[in-house]
């Protein structure tokens, strides 16, 4: 992936410059200068810019006022994706390279004359459903979100291969900083596979749209199971014994990546229809819409996504997760396939998430009197109040959990 460098003020505002490997590629205002700006307070080789792997360092060469990163003078400094380099009144940002990316974080261009228009609401992107998008050829929707779509697609570059295409409106790729945190969202879990884990093959953006292409589950979400049992009657604990073991496996996978969901919801739970094994879906998807989420929460009367299923440290809007939040929205999500119904309801969000943070949630037994206590007690800890009070780790959670099964004779 390359590394770019955005000049956000100064003379040249608005352009950017694609970093190369290579020594003595120098920036400043004179003739020789590899990255030229035409900034007069900026020496003529002011400093250098050298590529190490995927990030850049920054060497001061004694430039007229000195070189500074983020409002600190350096001599040499290695910047992150998002510092401001500043070189007389000139400011230039570090910012990933263009999209899309494949596996490998391969760059691929896309066909030009393929460029749709950019649609105004979610309802408008179905109109992709029987076109191409990058190389993708675009089916029927599968699902929508309130900023997305997915649809069913075909990768005919991979044997015609059946994936899952989401697609996210185009007004999500107008924010730098959201983009940036999607590049970084996607580039990170590309190279990961488990079998609970829903598979991202690629990700990209084509004309306007970002989007992500993965592994198509042929089954349901367990939103949908749940609208069964709500309505029906009540599912078999063990399904929801092994639920829990499967994105317990998932989740325990993630965190040795040092990667926290941050959305464990029935919604992003699949239950394959061929061997009943269940998938989390949307890794790290919610790190990378962090700043679109945290706005939709504060939206008076309206909901983001599945805010039955948030962790009470998560409706505060606190953004320094850990995998314990994720442990939560598992026990929610447990709760829900044993009652049929969210461990709080309320009429209002306001009253939803105040129970959320301040109630304790009625024993599964009162809607089903067959769950094992070890089992309903290892879902009452999940839902604890307070992240020190639950499982401390999926690990943890899976040693509870092969305790439940050897006492109650239930299949591993």
């Amino acid at each position: 992936m390359s590394l770019q460098l955005v000049v956000t003020a100064g003379p040249d505002a608005g352009r950017v410059f694609t970093l190369q490997q290579g020594s003595d590629l120098t920036l400043g205002r004179g003739e020789k200068s590899f990255y030229r700006i035409t900034d007069p307070r900026a020496s003529r080789s002011h400093c250098q810019i050298a590529v190490e792997g995927e990030t850049a360092v920054v060497t001061c060469n004694g430039g007229s006022g000195g070189t500074r990163v983020n409002g600190k003078k350096v001599d040499k400094h290695k910047l992150k994706l998002g510092d401001i380099l500043q070189v007389g009144e000139t400011q230039l940002r570090l910012q990933m390279g263009d999209f899309p990316l494949e596996v490998g974080l391969a760059v691929v261009t896309p066909d030009a004359a393929a460029k749709p228009v950019a649609p105004a609401n979610v309802g408008q992107l179905e109109e992709l459903s029987g076109k191409t998008l990058a190389h993708y050829e675009v089916g029927h929707v599968l699902g929508k979100g309130r900023s997305c779509v997915v649809f069913f697609a075909n990768d005919p570059k991979n044997e015609n291969r059946p994936i899952a295409l989401k697609i996210l409106l185009p007004e999500f790729s107008k924010n730098e900083e959201e983009m940036q945190r999607f590049v970084r969202a996607m580039k990170t879990i590309l190279p990961l596979r488990h079998p609970n884990l829903v598979t991202t093959y690629a990700a990209g953006k084509t004309g306007p749209f970002c989007w992500v292409a993965m592994e198509y589950v042929a089954g349901e979400t367990l939103r949908d199971v749940i609208k069964r049992i709500g309505v029906a009657n009540m599912l078999d604990w063990k399904h929801a014994f092994r639920a829990a073991l499967d994105i317990a496996r998932g989740l325990d996978y993630a965190r040795e990546q040092n990667i926290v969901h941050r959305n464990v919801t029935p919604t992003n739970i699949l239950l394959q229809s061929t061997d009943k094994a269940h998938k989390l879906g949307d890794l790290m998807l919610a790190k990378a819409l962090e700043g679109s989420l945290a706005e939709q929460i504060t939206r008076t009367g309206e909901l983001v996504g599945d805010l039955a299923y948030m962790s009470p440290e998560r409706t505060r809007g606190l953004t320094d997760l850990d995998h314990r939040s994720d442990l939560y929205g598992l026990g929610a999500t447990l709760y829900a396939l044993l009652t049929g119904r969210a461990p709080f309801e309320g009429a209002t969000m306001i009253e939803q998430i105040t129970k959320i943070r301040q109630h304790e949630p009625v024993k599964p037994t009162k809607y089903q009197l067959s769950i094992p206590s070890l089992f309903q007690d290892l879902v009452m800890k999940l839902l604890a109040k307070k992240p020190e009070d639950r499982f401390q780790s999926a690990k943890d959670l899976l040693k509870d959990l092969e305790r439940v099964g050897k006492f109650t004779g239930a299949k591993m």
